[in-house]
């Protein structure tokens, strides 16, 4: 893969396409804290960071990366379009991608049917815990039952209600901000990560650690569609490379 890298050298805001949009506003809202959703990473799970390049080396070669299950499983890149809704697109994309390590049937997920109700069927921007908490409770409707994008009240029915309750998160872990031992020992497990990023004001779904130009990186799939970067991939080192919000789905309820 040759993706875009955004590392020290390139802008503190990254430049938003025409015809899409961003949308995270933050970890929490209001009056929401972290202990409402927070579960921490376990600190016997940490991998030390002077194994990190070889073990990347080793998933390479065995083609055993998260990003080559996705592509052995077919999981789509997801496109928010012109939708505000980032920050539940990046946790759609993490439970969809737990699905296939869990060699799970490959279900395409609609963020939509997350970020409508929270919003109140509005186009605007949201929280990372409230649509893990969202997931959590109430799962996500397939998109052949509710379109990625609608920001419709008909799709908001009892059967869709249902649907959604098979694709809930079970098992999830809240990183602590801007840890990159938490965020590299996750990647190295193939447990992908809903990430928000401050100077973006964005949230991505983290696939794989890399190593590149001889230091650390993440590689990420952003919610652009396959036009952005290389086929929806693109790759953060430095100081771009930390989450201000970083949570994963440990598990996804078996179907």
């Amino acid at each position: 893969m040759t993706e875009p890298i955004f590392d020290d050298s390139t802008p503190d805001n990254p430049v938003v396409p025409a015809g899409f949009s961003t949308g995270w506003k933050g970890a929490y809202r209001s009056g929401m804290t972290a202990a409402d959703v927070s579960i921490p990473f376990p600190a016997e799970l940490l991998i030390p960071e002077h194994e990190w390049q070889a073990r990347i080396e080793e998933m390479e070669e065995r083609k055993s990366r998260a990003s080559d299950m996705i592509e052995q499983a077919g999981v789509p890149v997801l496109n928010q379009q012109q939708t505000n809704f980032c920050w539940a697109f990046a946790p759609t994309m993490c439970l969809m991608i737990t699905r296939a390590i869990q060699n799970q049937p490959l279900v395409v997920l609609s963020p939509a049917s997350v970020a409508c109700p929270i919003t109140g069927f509005k186009n605007r921007g949201g929280y990372g815990g409230d649509s893990l908490e969202y997931i959590i409770d109430h799962g996500i409707v397939p998109a052949s039952q509710w379109p990625q994008t609608a920001i419709d009240r008909k799709y908001a029915t009892e059967a869709n209600k249902q649907a959604a309750l098979l694709n809930r998160a079970t098992e999830w872990w809240s990183l602590r901000p801007r840890n990159v031992q938490e965020q590299i020992s996750c990647l190295l497990r193939r447990i992908p990560l809903s990430t928000g990023l401050n100077y973006w004001g964005h949230q991505v779904c983290d696939v794989d650690p890399v190593w590149v130009n001889g230091k650390i990186g993440v590689r990420f799939r952003n919610s652009w569609g396959v036009e952005w970067g290389q086929n929806g991939y693109g790759i953060r080192q430095g100081n771009k490379m930390p989450g201000d919000d970083m949570t994963c789905i440990r598990v996804a309820v078996a179907t």
